[in-house]
């Protein structure tokens, strides 16, 4: 076995259940809380007990808190944002098409700046 790589082993690691028994096992922690042990579990007791130590409607009413928490941020993160309106598209030209008809325009359009101005 390589050294270091394994955990401590308790050889009396002290186990406490919720109903106040205790016992004693081996195991790499030095105390081990439980729920059930054998002590307090319906199998052996041949008693109903529920386990629910946060309560099922507190945990729900949690989660809708939580949700509806969430929802309000959303709402206020939503009218944060200013609509986008339509802009148009870009002017540069997408395809060699356009570009060849810009420069087509450009070039009349330089021609006869310089038409008028000999005219002048």
């Amino acid at each position: 076995m390589k050294k270091g790589i394994h955990p401590n082993v308790n050889k009396e690691a002290i186990v406490t259940c919720v109903c106040g028994n205790k016992f004693t096992t081996i195991s790499t922690l030095p105390t081990i809380q439980v729920d059930i042990c054998s002590n307090c579990h319906p199998f052996f007791t041949g008693q109903q007990k529920f386990v629910d130590t946060e309560g099922r409607v507190d945990k729900f009413r949690k989660k809708a808190i939580q949700i509806e928490a969430t929802k309000q941020k959303h709402e206020a993160s939503k009218s944060k944002k200013v609509k986008k309106t339509e802009e148009p598209k870009s002017t540069t030209p997408l395809t060699l098409k356009e570009l060849m008809k810009q420069m087509k325009e450009e070039d009349t359009a330089v021609v006869e700046t310089e038409a008028d101005k000999e005219q002048a």
